[in-house]
């Protein structure tokens, strides 16, 4: 019996994610006008359909991802070209995963899936689930509620699956003794630093050594050839402004959802279960609620529904036909917070609580913005459209884009000179970059086609002016020339000075001595691990890449990042032992060396079911 209403139960989570879905589905987030390519199909994945929406949605998030990451970087740089056959490949890897793990009978409860959403601090609002919060963090994201359900449950999917992997690699003894060998070696080595700095300020030039450099290195001062170009863009976010939506518009829409709005009340139920119970314990749980003690404390005490006993008995929302029939009577009858005496069901008897109760609400005056904003979306995708396809019918072979813009109520603008390398704005989009200089624009002088930025963003491009590249005259790069004479000479000055210093070590001479008779600065490190923290990292890194010494020191002559040159001398090497290790240390290695043995495991099956996997794009 017990089974049969813990069966009953797990329906419980479902009616927490339609409750919620419900909620969306009537205030505008259970549909997603999409036009034109969005809703075809971009790929197929072993006979599972991927559509372009989902591919558009991913290309956003994964630019959305490497602006985060990369502060002030231009988003414009982020051609959605550019970034679709990475994102492609990730999508593709993510579905071979996921029917994996469903075919191997993996799944996540929807209770799981509704307990993140309601919990998730992105959806909350003074720690409470805000409905319009979660609406409008998955509308940015483009989702409907289901899609973004659906994400969400396959994103679990893969996490179990891969943690699933993970968890079932191991590493042998013998590897940790070989790794611990590697990664606590410690080495004993001497160094001396040749700084460049004051062979740079030593350096001394004349108006002749200057012009004699410009004269042998022209090449090296011209201009980029650069071009001004006539664009008109279209923009469905602009399009979206102009629009007006009036009050009988709303109206009408508004009288439309309300038809199939589902108000119905949810309530939060608990409850104490007891499946063969006696007179003296109904009797004694139901003194200790009437002594006024904490209803979730006697439901761990005495509930045997090991499903909800822990949580306090909370069973979630049910809309009233989730339970059997005299449960959901009995609590029908209660006020938020009241408890029921004990209610007999086929799986026993209950002390039910209500805990809580949820009655949407739609009415115009909540909805009003919404709907708007939904209409002025719907009808700018519309005009978008159709100005859309007039703008590639009217710009091809067009004389001029004044007429084009003025057609279509648009507007012309000219760009800064750019080169081939990309300028700011539109010219900074690589499929801008390649029609303006490609032979239909530059050399034929015919429009360009209509070009796809991404996020709805479109341009057609025109030639107004090349611009030839030219030579730089001297006095317009007299510091760069003058820069690069100095590091020039430098560089020449130090290899020199820094070759024969190499040399006097080479030949049996210690760092020190040298160092001291050139008046330089010497270091040295003893017992310098991979992770030391007080040493130079460039001159530790350089030092561990020398063979270990058998009967002299091995000798290394580098230069850092900063142009100055080192001469190192590497004395000993001594290999890590894994039984001096403390307990703390060890433990990290093996958990490091098992993250990065299944990190390979998962990474080699992954590429496996990607070479297998049947594709269409």
């Amino acid at each position: 019996m017990l089974d049969s209403f813990r069966n009953n139960m797990r329906g419980i989570a479902t009616v927490i994610v339609v409750f919620i879905g419900g909620i969306f589905a009537f205030t505008g987030t259970g549909s997603l006008f999409v036009s034109g390519v969005g809703a075809d199909t971009a790929l197929v994945v072993n006979g599972e359909k991927v559509s372009a929406l989902v591919v558009q949605q991913a290309t956003r998030q994964q630019r959305n991802r490497i602006l985060q990451a990369n502060e002030g970087l231009d988003p414009a740089v982020l051609d959605d070209e550019l970034l679709r056959p990475q994102v492609i490949k990730d999508l593709i890897d993510r579905k071979v995963i996921a029917q994996t793990a469903q075919g191997q009978g993996m799944a996540i409860s929807s209770k799981a899936v509704s307990e993140l959403l309601v919990e998730t601090a992105a959806f909350q609002t003074d720690g409470k689930f805000d409905q319009d919060q979660f609406q409008y963090a998955i509308r940015n994201l483009g989702y409907t509620t289901a899609t973004f359900i659906e994400d969400v449950k396959e994103d679990l999917v893969i996490q179990q699956f891969v943690q699933g992997l993970s968890q079932s690699s191991f590493v042998t003894a013998l590897e940790i003794s070989t790794l611990a060998g590697f990664t606590e070696q410690a080495r004993d080595y001497y160094y001396l630093t040749l700084p460049v700095a004051p062979i740079m300020d030593a350096v001394q030039l004349n108006a002749e050594d200057i012009s004699a450099y410009y004269e042998s290195n022209k090449t090296q001062y011209l201009t980029d050839a650069q071009v001004v170009v006539d664009y008109i863009e279209l923009n469905a976010a602009l399009l979206s402004d102009d629009v007006t939506v009036s009050s009988a518009q709303i109206q009408a829409r508004f009288d439309e959802e309300a038809e199939s709005a589902n108000l119905g009340v949810s309530r939060h139920a608990a409850h104490i279960l007891l499946e063969s119970p006696d007179e003296d314990a109904l009797a004694q749980i139901q003194a200790d609620l009437d002594a006024g003690k904490d209803f979730a404390d006697l439901a761990k005490q005495y509930s045997e529904d090991i499903g909800s006993a822990d949580g306090g008995g909370d069973l979630g929302y049910t809309s009233g036909a989730t339970f059997p029939e005299a449960f959901e009577v009995a609590l029908a009858l209660l006020e938020v917070g009241q408890v029921s005496g004990a209610v007999e069901t086929d799986a026993g008897t209950h002390f039910i609580k209500l805990l809580d109760v949820q009655t949407p609400t739609f009415e115009l005056v909540a909805e009003s913005s919404r709907i708007a904003e939904d209409l002025k979306q719907e009808m700018a995708g519309s005009a978008m459209v159709e100005k859309l396809e007039l703008l590639k019918e009217m710009s091809f072979n067009a004389e001029s884009l004044a007429e084009v813009a003025a057609d279509l109520d648009l507007t012309v603008q000219v760009s800064d000179g750019f080169s081939d390398t990309g300028g700011v704005g539109i010219t900074s989009y690589p499929a801008v970059i390649k029609a303006a200089f490609s032979d239909d624009v530059l050399k034929d002088k015919y429009t360009s086609e209509v070009i796809a930025l991404g996020d709805d963003r479109y341009v057609v491009i025109k030639l107004n002016q090349y611009l030839e590249a030219r030579q730089k005259e001297l006095s317009e790069v007299s510091d760069s020339v003058t820069s690069a004479l100095v590091l020039s000479a430098a560089q020449q000055a130090i290899a020199s000075q820094g070759a024969a210093l190499l040399a006097q070590v080479e030949e049996g001479a210690s760092v020190e001595s040298i160092a001291k008779s050139n008046d330089l600065d010497w270091q040295v490190a003893l017992g310098a691990k991979r992770s030391s923290g007080q040493v130079d990292v460039e001159i530790l890194n350089a030092m561990f890449q020398l063979p270990a010494p058998v009967q002299s020191p091995v000798t290394k002559g580098f230069y850092m990042r900063n142009g100055d040159y080192v001469v190192g001398s590497l004395h000993q090497v001594v290999q890590g032992d894994v039984t001096k290790m403390s307990a703390q240390q060890k433990a990290s290695l093996v958990y490091g060396s098992g993250a990065m043995v299944s990190g390979r495991e998962v990474e080699a099956y992954q590429v496996a079911l990607f070479t297998d996997a049947e594709v269409v794009q």
